[in-house]
């Protein structure tokens, strides 16, 4: 099933989200690329301070051949992901709070939550630059995140409140 959701006030640009060169975990801690992902699949998360699992509920958006612009952030653990420019990413505010914002608004130093050998590690961001990738996709999770090559992320783009949406996302769940 391929939901497309458009944001109320949005420019009519769809979901998109991660590139297809992005990698999810299983519960089983293999990792598989994320076009490979099937409905009911155990991810990880992160659910507060703990390593958690989600279940794949639905794919919102996917296209495999389109060209797209992507942001692409690089850690000091040298984790790395690719993202659409309103795609939501978690950053670790001045308060010490989870705070998912859009990944063009991320900035060298912003602080990410990552995964290394199963441990929750936060890592400042030293690059950031934008490149042309083919294929995206935008799973949904039961819990709204999942971890996409070992970084925290949010399974939702084009909103400005990841909490609300999540919230108004549960009827599909």
């Amino acid at each position: 099933m391929i939901l497309t959701i458009y944001a109320i006030g949005n420019t009519g640009s769809s979901v998109r989200c991660f590139s297809s060169d992005t990698l999810v975990t299983l519960v089983n801690l293999q990792q598989i690329p994320i076009e490979k992902l099937r409905i009911g699949d155990q991810l990880l998360t992160i659910d507060g301070t703990k390593i958690a699992s989600t279940e794949m509920m639905m794919m919102l958006d996917q296209n495999q051949h389109s060209s797209v612009m992507f942001y692409t952030i690089i850690t000091a653990s040298k984790h790395k992901v690719s993202l659409t420019s309103h795609h939501l990413i978690g950053m670790i505010n001045n308060d010490g709070d989870i705070t998912y914002i859009p990944i063009k608004d991320i900035k060298h130093g912003d602080i990410l939550r990552v995964v290394t050998n199963g441990q929750i590690y936060s890592s400042p961001v030293i690059d950031i630059k934008m490149e042309m990738k083919n294929g995206y996709y935008a799973p949904l999770t039961m819990t709204g995140t999942l971890l996409v090559n070992n970084i925290d992320a949010s399974c939702f783009s084009n909103v400005k409140n990841h909490d609300i949406v999540q919230f108004y996302m549960s009827p599909v769940r």
